[in-house]
């Protein structure tokens, strides 16, 4: 659990529509609770890293990849996320330790062992409090990628089959976890999908005991 705020995850393959929900609930909550931000690329440093990471031109080898996202998230643990929990604020990120788990580990067959062994070290037990996790097939979150028209990333370029090892090893997770995550059907209208998010906060904080509330409407 975290340390006085609340920390808010979203998770889910490329194409998955969690980047817009993230920035319509951190919309929702107001400026004043919320703080929106991503991995990599949510601070000076990870930003420096996303571009070398999502760069479609840069070849980098598989280990070299996974340590890189883990130091990511090392510096925006220690100098973001912690910092502004312990300040109260509700702490939206796109995208968290469960993507490396689903895309270094199931998509790229990197003992889940040592990504655990990690991650025990970069969060000294910080979870997320609430996990949504966004499911879609491979295929139409590639379709939807087309759509947008724009260049497509390092991983983006990757095989069908990659994001199907990836999108089960998401579901796997969830399974797992079941306390922390909930699984949204990614095809469902964005409108019902933000109303689900809003509601199941509103119900983990009423569980939480904290006179906190998430007041206004996704638009």
């Amino acid at each position: 659990m975290s340390p006085k705020g609340l920390l808010i995850t979203f998770e889910g393959i490329d194409g998955s529509g969690k980047t817009t929900q993230a920035s319509r609930l951190a919309a929702a909550i107001g400026p004043g609770r919320a703080i929106l931000t991503k991995e990599p690329g949510g601070t000076p440093v990870g930003k420096t890293l996303r571009s070398m990471l999502l760069d479609p031109d840069l070849k980098i080898d598989p280990k070299a990849e996974l340590l890189l996202f883990l130091a990511d998230r090392a510096q925006h643990v220690q100098t973001l996320i912690r910092p502004h929990l312990e300040d109260g604020s509700i702490v939206i990120v796109d995208r968290f330790i469960d993507a490396t788990v689903a895309y270094q580990g199931f998509g790229l067959g990197h003992p889940l062992e040592l990504i655990a062994s990690i991650h025990q070290r970069i969060l000294e037990g910080l979870l997320p409090d609430r996990t949504f996790l966004f499911d879609i097939d491979p295929q139409n979150a590639r379709d939807r990628i087309s759509r947008r028209g724009d260049p497509k990333t390092s991983v983006e370029n990757r095989s069908e089959e990659f994001f199907q090892r990836v999108r089960n090893g998401y579901l796997q997770t969830a399974e797992d976890h079941p306390g922390r995550f909930r699984v949204i059907d990614a095809l469902l209208p964005q409108d019902e999908i933000a109303g689900i998010i809003l509601a199941d906060l509103q119900s983990l904080e009423a569980g939480m005991g904290q006179e906190r509330s998430l007041k206004g409407k996704m638009s």
